[in-house]
């Protein structure tokens, strides 16, 4: 079966946001002289959470209302004056680009807003790539649910034996799998120590990633 098109997830995966919004609630709570607990924070990566997680983690530790307003607002001003989100994942530019050389339909899946996802392609200068770039926006039911990639699917008018999945954490790799789509692991240095088995096969990094290669072996 001949392959046509790439689905990339976006956190953690192209762009890893995951590690740098740790480093960013690391400061957040040490302002309140309290540790952030990652072990919690690990279990709702890749899930469309908007924090609010984080905000029950601080209503749990006695933060006042006030306390966890102020909390969110230093988190927004951490971001905003972050570096690590300038960059994209090592290696990531190229795997995109070899697919494009490759003539292969490249699209994103994530369980990010649109505006979110948009923003930082285009600061990353990757906002002309990828078509369509599908967001929870869109759906009613975000990853593990398989209701994303099914959308990418629709716009492309293409099978799920046709198309591999890039993802980088639990949640992600199951919704590909959902969808019935091949599905490759690409962690980032959080999404490393999670469960990934469920993926068809695990990259470390996306410099050991030959894509031409990988679809050739894949199509044969």
């Amino acid at each position: 079966m001949k392959i046509k098109g790439i689905i990339f997830d976006f956190d953690g995966l192209i762009l890893d946001t995951e590690t740098a919004e740790v480093h960013i609630w690391e400061k957040v709570f040490d302002h309140f002289q309290l540790t952030f607990p990652l072990e919690r924070y690990l279990d709702y990566i890749g899930s469309a959470t908007d924090n609010r997680f984080v905000q029950d983690i601080m209503r749990e530790m006695s933060l006042s209302n006030d306390q966890i307003r102020l909390a969110l607002e230093l988190y927004d001003h951490f971001t905003l004056t972050s570096g690590p989100f300038d960059n994209p994942r090592e290696g990531v530019v190229n795997t995109i680009q070899t697919g494009k050389a490759l003539n292969l339909r490249l699209a994103i899946a994530s369980n990010s807003h649109r505006d979110w996802v948009s923003g930082h392609l285009q600061n990353l200068k990757l906002d002309h790539v990828f078509d369509p770039v599908c967001t929870r926006d869109q759906v009613s039911h975000s990853k593990p649910h398989p209701e994303i990639y099914d959308l990418v699917l629709e716009k492309w008018r293409l099978p799920p034996s046709e198309v591999i999945a890039f993802e980088d954490s639990p949640s992600g790799i199951q919704a590909a799998k959902n969808a019935g789509i091949f599905c490759i692991a690409v962690p980032n240095p959080l999404t490393q120590k999670l469960p990934l088995d469920k993926a068809d096969r695990i990259y470390a990094s996306f410099n050991d990633i030959n894509l031409r290669e990988l679809i050739e072996n894949f199509e044969s």
